[in-house]
């Protein structure tokens, strides 16, 4: 190294230079503090091998060999059960339901809207449907989604964040560009759950990653702008969007906890053959207040293979007694998990 340079300046060509071997190339590298990124097993996107290559689907349903250069598969294609998945059958709210289906209006009656209303000198983008479903985890968001899919003969294109997501500047607004592009390709529903994770409040500038986290949200609004299709975002944090949103999102649906009626529903639904049950519902209903439908659901499970702890298959059955001390187990795990969060922030 040259005489004139000061250690400092030794020092950051030392680092460069091992850069530039480890990296395999000599131009500027950007990297996102590491407390910035989910995918730490991301793969430099200077050098995607194929082997690394995620396959992906086309609209047939077939598999396509990647090839070198492209993005990987940013996402999961979930096809909708056409048993479970029905948007009637779902132990929902009525205003929830409802609301659902007069956002899917915007395209179900698209020919009628422009008849009547000439509804494309509005809205020009004919297949365009924003929902963002909201509420406590475990109230059926995900499954409504599903139902949504369902409803309209197509498949959901799931986003995956630890695909999405990478330490490198710059790499995962592609990604984010590519989910929408695949949504497209696939003729799929688009989801996003948990979008809170990528459509958060703007960072400080200050901060040392605001850039990469500013730039990941304002490349997911504008594709929203310009996606002629269904996209699904669910939060269990609303709070937590970025205000700049709410315009761009056709309507918000909120899933609340369910009401004494429906979880006796509930209660009915996951225990599949009510011959074994020996339970009183209506108590059981009442003394899970406060419960959601996925947590009614690990009562159930649990309570079945509590009653089937007898050698004998012949005596399985599920009493009240099961049902009542699974629903206290949630609860007192409510009251912990929210003892701990106390002691965290006190401290």
């Amino acid at each position: 190294m040259p005489d004139y340079m000061t250690p400092e300046q030794r020092r950051a060509a030392r680092e460069r230079r091992r850069q530039i071997e480890n990296e395999g190339h000599d131009g500027p590298l950007m990297q996102v503090p590491t407390d910035a990124a989910t995918a730490d097993d991301h793969q430099n996107p200077r050098r995607r091998r194929n082997e690394n290559r995620q396959p992906r689907v086309n609209g047939d349903g077939e598999t396509e060999a990647p090839e070198y250069g492209e993005v990987p598969e940013v996402g999961v294609l979930v096809r909708p059960d056409p048993d479970r998945d029905n948007l009637d059958a779902l132990v929902l709210a009525d205003d929830c339901r409802a609301d659902i289906r007069q956002g899917l209006r915007a395209i179900q009656l698209r020919a009628e809207m422009e008849r009547v209303w000439n509804i494309s000198r509005i809205q020009p983008q004919d297949g365009r449907c924003v929902l963002n479903f909201y509420g406590p985890p475990g109230t059926g968001k995900t499954r409504a989604a599903l139902a949504i899919a369902k409803l309209l003969g197509k498949r959901m294109y799931q986003v995956d964040y630890s695909a999405v997501i990478s330490k490198y500047l710059g790499d995962t607004a592609k990604h984010i560009v590519y989910a929408f592009k695949r949504a497209r390709e696939l003729d799929s529903v688009l989801f996003f759950d948990e979008a809170d994770s990528l459509l958060s409040k703007r960072v400080n500038m200050n901060e040392s990653y605001a850039t990469s986290i500013n730039q990941n949200r304002n490349t997911l609004m504008q594709e929203l702008d310009r996606f002629n299709g269904v996209v699904i975002l669910t939060t269990n944090l609303f709070g937590n969007y970025d205000p700049a949103l709410l315009r761009r999102i056709a309507r918000h649906v909120r899933f609340k906890l369910p009401d004494r009626t429906m979880r006796h529903k509930l209660f009915e639904l996951h225990l599949p053959n009510m011959a074994r049950v020996r339970a009183d519902l209506d108590t059981v209903a009442l003394e899970s207040k406060g419960l959601s439908g996925g947590d009614i659901l690990n009562v159930c499970v649990n309570a079945i293979y509590a009653g089937s702890a007898s050698e004998n298959p012949e005596q399985w059955e599920v009493t009240g007694t099961h049902l009542l001390a699974e629903i206290e187990k949630v609860k007192r795990s409510k009251r912990e998990h929210q003892g701990a969060d106390a002691r965290i922030e006190a401290n």
